[in-house]
């Protein structure tokens, strides 16, 4: 466990793990049993174990199914024509005298960028596997991608931008999403010794849009089947007047707002404390509400249905406020604390029991607490 943030919040390396995968872009890109595999619950303590598993069976499979091959530009001293002839660099060798030329030429090559990060992912993954089945699967398909003929040479972030994925390669990109997400998975604990955390771990701004992005995954993942529309939304302020003058008001970018059967939720999410103490009592942060209570104003604007808030904060060190349910202006407003010092079984429910709790108007946000009660 490590501690990062303001307010000194607790995170868990599981519950890192469940937020890596929920904001990244690779569940959209799974299959239903590779899904339920990850995101069941069942192997929650080992996310990067089970993650890793798939990551080495789909390679496997890529591999048996034949790999892509790309071109590479080469040049060898050759006794026979191929390509162009490198006149210049076949006097300064005095390469005639031996009967040979140096050539230029593209060759055909499985060694590419992607395959590469690929193969050094999994033997990233075969040293932090706890499973010894899942090492021994790791480093079985890295040896096969070698005797395939790829390098076990880690390609620069200007070598992956190079890489342009077809039709019949579509299977690559993915793969190479998994490899990232393992590769994040992948973090050193805080122990002596050369390696280093990765940015994300270290950065209080990236593990604030990791939160706000797996909370945007997570409910796109669990709600979005249900018929619920979940992204982000940018909106400008309803002003009117000078063009000029209103150019200069700021943008409403709500992290996350969940939309269908005639409701809509604006939930706004805190990698942080949302309560200060005044005088010995909890109470919350001003501008946070005044923020929320915008948010969802300007948003009801134009919407036929029934608008909810919510504050959505991770649950810091110390002493804390507890749940809020009230209607502030029409609105109904949701106050919750995400305690991420739990493992991740905890946190799903908790995300879950935000559209299952009711508030003091006795109406049940949506129709996502069927999922929450089961």
């Amino acid at each position: 466990m490590f501690i990062a943030g303001a307010g000194s919040t607790r995170i868990t390396v599981r519950s890192v793990w469940f937020l890596l995968l929920y904001a990244s872009d690779l569940l959209s890109k799974l299959t239903a049993e590779e899904k339920e595999k990850l995101l069941s619950g069942e192997r929650d303590n080992d996310l990067l174990d089970a993650l890793a598993e798939v990551l080495a069976v789909q390679v496997d499979a890529r591999v048996r199914a034949m790999l892509a091959r790309g071109y590479r530009t080469r040049a060898d001293p050759l006794t026979r024509v191929r390509g162009r002839i490198d006149h210049l660099g076949t006097a300064r060798g005095r390469l005639m005298e031996s009967g040979r030329i140096l050539c230029r030429y593209q060759e055909q090559t499985v060694d590419l960028p992607r395959y590469r990060y690929m193969l050094v992912t999994l033997r990233r993954a075969a040293r932090r596997a706890v499973s010894s089945d899942v090492r021994r699967r790791c480093l079985t398909t890295a040896q096969m991608l070698e005797r395939s003929g790829v390098l076990p040479m880690d390609p620069t972030a200007a070598q992956m931008s190079t890489e342009q994925y077809g039709h019949f390669d579509a299977t690559d990109k993915k793969l190479v999403l998994m490899s990232k997400l393992v590769r994040d998975m992948c973090a050193p604990e805080h122990s002596p010794g050369m390696s280093e955390l990765p940015v994300i771990l270290r950065n209080e701004h990236a593990l604030r849009r990791l939160f706000e992005e797996a909370v945007r995954g997570f409910y796109r993942h669990h709600v979005g089947p249900e018929g619920y529309s979940v992204k982000g939304e940018r909106r400008e302020w309803p002003t009117e007047g000078d063009a000029d003058a209103r150019a200069l008001m700021p943008r409403l970018n709500s992290d996350v707002l969940v939309r269908g059967h005639g409701q809509q939720t604006v939930i706004e999410c805190k990698f942080g404390p949302i309560f200060d103490w005044y005088q010995g009592k909890a109470m919350l942060k001003p501008g946070y509400v005044r923020q929320l209570y915008s948010y969802a104003t300007v948003f009801s604007r134009g919407f036929e249905g029934q608008t909810r808030a919510v504050l959505l904060g991770a649950l810091v060190e110390g002493p804390s406020g507890r749940d809020v349910d009230l209607v502030l202006d029409g609105i109904p407003f949701a106050i919750r604390q995400i305690d991420l010092s739990e493992g991740p079984a905890a946190i799903r429910t908790a995300l879950l029991g935000v559209f299952a709790s009711r508030g003091p108007t006795g109406h049940t946000a949506t129709a996502i607490s069927a999922l929450a009660g089961g």
